[in-house]
C-alpha cells in the first residue's frame, strides 16, 4: 500500500514538471521572457471613483452612464483626497491582474501632445505610457484621445483610447 502512495506521489510531481519548468522553478531553464498584455484585458470598476478614465474607441461607443455592465476601462487615474499634496496612481488590468502604477512623469512631446509615463511597483514590471491630446473641454472635464503602449519585458502593445478627466 505504501509503495502505491508514493508511486502516486512521483506521478503527480512529474506531472506538475513542466509547469515548474516553466516558470524557472526547477532551475533547469530560464523563465520565459513576458510579452506585451493583452490588449483586450480592461477593467469593470462600477462606480469608479476615478480622475481619469480612458476606453478602448469600442468600450466608449458601447458605454452607458447607467449600465454598470458597460463600465469597462483600459486605463483609470484616480488621485488621494486627504493629502496636502495629493498623489495620483494609475490602474490597468495585466493578464487578468489589476496593475496599480505610479506616475513617474508627465510633459509634452515634440507633437505637443501630453505624454505621461507610469510604472508598477511589483515584479513583473509593467510600464505605461499614454499619449493624449485634449479633443474638448467643459467647465467640468477635459475630453482626451491618444494612445496607451503597454510594456512589459521587450514586448509592447499600442492600443487607441479616449477619456476624460476631472478637476
Amino acid at each position: 500500500m505504501a509503495m502505491g502512495r508514493i508511486g502516486l506521489a512521483v506521478l503527480a510531481l512529474l506531472a506538475c514538471a513542466p509547469a515548474l519548468a516553466q516558470e524557472g522553478g526547477s532551475g533547469a531553464e530560464p523563465a520565459p521572457q513576458l510579452g506585451p498584455p493583452a490588449a483586450q484585458d480592461t477593467i469593470f470598476w462600477y462606480p469608479a471613483p476615478s480622475r481619469c478614465t480612458y476606453f478602448t474607441p469600442e468600450a466608449r461607443a458601447a458605454f452607458r452612464f447607467d449600465d454598470p455592465q458597460t463600465w469597462r476601462f483600459a486605463f483609470l487615474v484616480m488621485r488621494e483626497t486627504k493629502a496636502e499634496n495629493p498623489a495620483e496612481r494609475g490602474y490597468v488590468m495585466v493578464d487578468g491582474v489589476l496593475r496599480e502604477l505610479e506616475k513617474v512623469r508627465s510633459g509634452a512631446d515634440g507633437a505637443q501632445a501630453n505624454v505621461t509615463v507610469w510604472r508598477s511597483a511589483g515584479e513583473p514590471r509593467v510600464n505605461v505610457n499614454m499619449t493624449m491630446r485634449e479633443t474638448g473641454r467643459t467647465a467640468e472635464a477635459v475630453s482626451l484621445a491618444g494612445t496607451m503602449t503597454l510594456i512589459r519585458g521587450e514586448g509592447r502593445k499600442e492600443i487607441a483610447v479616449e477619456g476624460n478627466c476631472t478637476g
